[in-house]
């Protein structure tokens, strides 16, 4: 081993990862979940550091393996944490790596166990951290959400719900409209929570873009909801039906509840937001509707959902949520 190289890089691995704790480290209650990923990395350089200590005055002949470890879990920790913390991290994923190749474990056999190491302690660290950093996922039956009044469970009477996912927004003034709560959230994109989210969703527009799904071909204006639009709808709505950007259009937006379409090659999808007070400060639901367009969708759906329903959507609604909790703070008083 080369000892002197190897620790090099493990202290500089291990002070990457303090940085990012120190200047990353949770600056209110809202964001005390923050703790928990940070206080992860902080352990991770600390235990490698000693590690390689500890090998160097011969006391254990680790050195390698715990390595390899700590590299596979930095990863882990960069895929949950935040693309701003992500940055942060990834210097010290190279150097522990290039310190567990210093440190030994030649070979095939050498190989293998590495890279071994390396996926297991990437994989568990990832979703330890996001079983911590996302709680209990906000799933809701579609059952529940379809007998609450909103216009949305007679306009779609026909298109089976997908799934709902709810969003817990405590604190707030009286008051607040769903536009107030969209004005309120939109200082920062939820994909920017977390960088697996991101690049999930990242994936999903390439593919797209690479085999043509989202094209706007496929948007039938004919087959558009938004003919189904009552003239009570049209006039209530505080948007014009038909707007929006090539892949989303408006169907409606009312005070309190709005719908968008979707369609392309893989969907015709439909996405329902509502909203309406709590007894803690304001509840918002997100409804998402799949309608069959081809054999294409079954399949397609049936694959990306383990990824929507146990990453992407529970990591979306986790950072809304905090974003809320970070604008009105736990001292909000709640609506009346």
């Amino acid at each position: 081993m080369t000892k002197t190289s190897t620790l090099t890089l493990t202290l500089f691995g291990a002070a990457i990862a303090l940085a990012a704790a120190l200047a990353h480290w949770p600056p209110s209650p809202a964001s005390a979940l923050d703790a928990t990923l940070l206080i992860d990395v902080a352990i991770v350089g600390a235990a490698s550091t000693a590690l390689v200590i500890a090998a160097r005055n011969k006391k254990s002949e680790k050195a390698a393996a715990g390595l390899w470890l700590a590299c596979g879990a930095l990863l882990g920790a960069a895929a949950a944490a935040p693309i701003k913390v992500a940055l942060w991290l990834l210097p010290g994923v190279l150097a522990f790596g290039a310190a567990g190749i210093l440190a030994g474990l030649g070979g095939a056999r050498g190989v293998t166990w590495r890279v071994s190491l390396y996926v297991v302690a990437a994989i568990a660290n990832f979703f330890f951290l996001w079983s911590s950093l996302v709680g209990e996922h906000a799933w809701l039956d579609p059952a529940e959400f379809a007998v609450r009044d909103f216009r949305v469970n007679e306009f779609l009477a026909d298109v089976p719900p997908h799934d709902v996912w709810v969003f817990q927004l405590d604190g707030g003034e009286p008051g607040l409209t769903l536009a107030d709560a969209r004005e309120t959230l939109a200082s920062r994109s939820p994909l920017e929570a977390s960088t697996i989210v991101a690049g999930l969703v990242g994936i999903r527009f390439l593919l797209g873009a690479v085999f043509r799904w989202d094209d706007d071909k496929y948007f039938d204006t004919s087959a558009s909801y938004a003919q189904r639009l009552t003239e009570a709808d049209r006039s209530a709505s505080l948007t014009e039906p038909g707007t929006g950007s090539e892949m989303f259009r408006t169907i409606y937006t009312f005070e309190n509840e709005s719908l968008a379409e979707m369609m392309n090659r893989t969907a015709h999808a439909f996405f329902c937001m509502a909203f309406e007070p709590a007894a803690d400060g304001y509840r918002m639901y997100w409804a998402i509707y799949v309608r069959e367009t081809s054999r294409l969708t079954p399949f397609y759906m049936a694959l990306i959902d383990p990824f929507r329903r146990y990453i992407v959507y529970p990591g979306i609604v986790t950072a809304v949520e905090r974003e809320w909790a970070a604008h009105w703070g736990e001292s909000a008083a709640p609506p009346s």
